[in-house]
């Protein structure tokens, strides 16, 4: 029968990734496992405390805009990025209808 292939779960697995992970996604699970351990060891209680990061930053905030600009310009940047995605995918042609 000419539909029989699609019955057959294991014609859709990925044969180059069966055994083993991509490179790219064992750097991002290790990448995230680092990340979690240096996050939990500085900002656990004995390091870190919002309070003091509050009285310590206070006055640096009040002194100079450079955090707000940050906040600014990286929220301007992602901005940028989700309309330049919106717009490449409304020019991206289109299969035509039907089949």
């Amino acid at each position: 029968m000419a539909g029989d292939e699609f019955d057959d779960i294991r014609q859709f697995e990925a044969k180059d990734t069966a055994e083993r992970l991509p490179w790219g996604w064992l750097a991002l699970l290790f990448g995230l496992i680092l990340w979690g351990v240096y996050y939990a060891w500085a900002y656990t209680p004995p390091r870190w405390s919002q309070a003091a990061a509050y009285e310590n930053e206070g006055a640096a905030v009040a002194s100079s805009g450079t955090n707000i600009l940050a906040t600014v310009f990286f929220t301007a940047i992602a901005i940028a990025v989700a309309v330049a995605l919106l717009v490449a995918v409304s020019h991206r042609k289109r299969p035509p209808k039907g089949g």
